[in-house]
């Protein structure tokens, strides 16, 4: 064991989840982790290792130290080179309509000789000598970060699992140079990931075909260009879902067996982390659309690159589109935007650094290490695939990925908190009330209520979001404020004889007001089912469901903790003794808390989890 590593064991005593982790890992990964540690130890303190710069002063390491993980460590992946290319772009001068760039990247292959499934990782957008906002930048330049091999710790991991990987360099997409300014390089870097995708697995159809163009590897039959599905993380997330949307244009079946042939068809599940395009949700809210396939997109509490926690609209558009396949978004509560990839060494969260309680590493319990994040991404991932293609009726399999429908939301998944929305297939799913049609719902005259238009900071009186403040991120959806001093107060949406006995769970969205001081031992709110007959069914609502889950405010800052309304559900197996087929309303009882305020974006009664995908 390295030095560094028995000091950080040491100087970590208090921190458990570190000893873990170093223990879990292999020699060489362990040391780095260590003296990474020690590393953000030192510079969180003030302090320094060693001779160099004194008090107070900050410590980057050099351009490329530090920023390439040892392929050492991932036995089952390796670079490749498949030589020159260029780039068409549109909308640029003549001269520049030609970018050049070399195909390069990571492939894994999990040992064997049957056809695998594959999955495309893309990388983000990162500083480098190609993308410098607040300088120049060139291209091609040197030496240019492998952000690429960021993520070979999750190429490794899915290899293992039976899935081949490939991570494109996509650092020329990125790239503030060719035409791109401030200005349009968003609409270039949508230009470009797309031809750089394609291109990659273009060549990886002809290795596929027996004539290897330089990946080095046997992959003569070893690529099922059927089943593939993409990892994208920032800027390659908002990449993997425009170029998922891209290849659905087929206009017949001979057309798409050739694009499968090519290593152009279609994308069969999306993991997306932090995703974005960079474009502002009002501006361009088709910038947020999603294919219809099984989607994961993941979001960090503690984004401070992505700070309005705009990746999560994804899900939010998929829940107005019309859908066959699910959608589960989540808030990984003490995740950074960075530390998903093990070629940035920037913690983001210095970029934006409130809601300290929440995210500041020297403070918070509920931050994650970069090992935790890596860990994580790895093992969901994992499990996501395995479920999409593998077990997709399975209820234990859903379950662990937050896909079950049937069963309430999970409090946490792979041992990370979380809160989960679930956006169900449209035939699986009956809306009976939205924020915005609030007016379909009768409430009691001490139930105070405000709308909360998405999109906007909801000042206004009490009491609206925040009382009078500003809304925390994320800016959406459409919420109505419920506020109540008096008991017993409620609020109830009639139902025309409604059947909902095909149906397995009634789904509320909801988020707390930070402000509110829940009852501890006794229920929040209760929920009550009543049917034609006069029937009814109570189900009393903990305050310790994850939707309810409050974070601590930051007293410097007040309410910088997201409010994120996401997923109470309710199987209806619960509300016995009520007629599920003739429910004639549903509603939400504040009878002992003796005062509050949450958030209400919906309700629905949703079916089950079988998706047939």
């Amino acid at each position: 064991m390295c030095v560094a590593t028995k000091l950080a064991g040491a100087t970590a005593t208090k921190f458990t989840a570190l000893r873990q982790n170093l223990r879990g890992l292999g020699w060489a990964r362990a040391c780095r982790a260590a003296l990474r540690f020690l590393a953000l130890l030192a510079l969180g303190l003030g302090l320094t290792l060693g001779a160099g710069p004194g008090l107070g002063q900050v410590v980057l390491p050099p351009p490329g130290t530090d920023l390439t993980p040892n392929l050492a460590d991932f036995p089952l992946v390796r670079t490749y080179d498949l030589g020159g290319s260029h780039l068409e772009q549109v909308g640029v001068e003549a001269a520049l309509a030609a970018m050049p760039l070399s195909l390069t990247g990571a492939i894994a292959l999990p040992p064997g000789h049957s056809p695998v499934p594959w999955v495309v990782v893309l990388h983000g957008r990162h500083a480098g000598c190609h993308f410098q906002p607040d300088a120049t930048s060139q291209w091609p330049c040197a030496p240019e970060p492998r952000f690429d091999l960021g993520f070979a710790y999750l190429a490794q991991a899915l290899a293992e699992a039976g899935y081949g990987v490939l991570i494109p360099d996509l650092n020329a997409a990125f790239s503030e140079t060719y035409g791109a300014t401030a200005d349009n390089r968003n609409e270039l870097a949508d230009q470009r990931s797309g031809q750089i995708i394609d291109a990659h697995m273009s060549r990886l159809a002809q290795a596929d075909r027996g004539d290897d163009p330089g990946f080095g590897l046997p992959l003569a039959g070893r690529v099922d260009l059927g089943r593939l599905a993409m990892v994208g993380h920032s800027m390659g997330g908002g990449a993997a879902a425009l170029n998922a949307l891209q290849r659905l244009n087929v206009d017949s079946a001979a057309s798409l067996q050739a694009k499968i042939a090519e290593g152009l068809g279609p994308i069969a599940a999306l993991v997306l982390v932090g995703p974005t395009r960079s474009y502002p949700i009002a501006q361009r809210p088709d910038a947020y659309q999603l294919p219809d396939v099984p989607t994961a997109v993941i979001a960090g509490g503690c984004d401070r690159d992505i700070f309005d926690l705009s990746s999560l609209y994804y899900a939010e558009t998929a829940r107005a589109q019309p859908r066959t396949s699910p959608v589960v978004a989540m808030l990984l509560p003490g995740a950074n935007h960075n530390y998903f990839s093990a070629a940035v060494t920037e913690d983001d969260y210095y970029r934006r650094p409130n809601n300290a309680p929440l995210c500041n590493p020297q403070r918070s319990r509920d931050r994650l290490s970069r090992v935790a994040q890596e860990t994580f991404l790895a093992q969901y991932t994992t499990a996501f695939l395995q479920t999409v293609w593998a077990f997709p009726g399975d209820d234990v399999a859903l379950a662990r990925v937050g896909l079950a429908s049937d069963r309430a939301a999970p409090a946490a998944l792979w041992g990370q908190a979380v809160l989960t929305t679930l956006v169900s297939p449209t035939a699986q799913r009956r809306t009976i009330f939205d924020a915005k049609e609030a007016p379909t719902a009768t409430l009691t005259a001490g139930l105070e209520a405000a709308f909360c238009q998405a999109l906007s900071d909801c000042h206004g009186p009490e009491p609206a979001l925040g009382h009078g403040t500003p809304r925390p991120y994320p800016h959406f959806p459409d919420l109505l404020s419920l506020g109540w001093t008096t008991l017993p107060q409620q609020l109830q949406v009639p139902l025309e004889s409604l059947d909902v006995g095909d149906f397995t769970s009634l789904a509320l969205r909801l988020a707390p007001d930070p402000s509110w001081l829940m009852p501890q031992g006794q229920p929040a709110f209760a929920v009550v089912l009543r049917d034609r007959q006069g029937g009814a069914a109570r189900v009393e609502i903990p305050p310790t469901v994850p939707a309810l889950r409050q974070f601590e405010p930051d007293p410097t800052q007040g309410a910088t903790a997201p409010v994120y309304p996401s997923d109470l559900r309710i199987p209806l197996g619960q509300f016995y003794g009520v007629d599920l087929t003739a429910l004639s309303s549903v509603e939400l009882v504040f009878d002992q808390a003796p005062q509050g305020q949450l958030y209400l974006a919906s309700m629905e009664f949703v079916g089950r989890s079988d998706f047939g995908f």
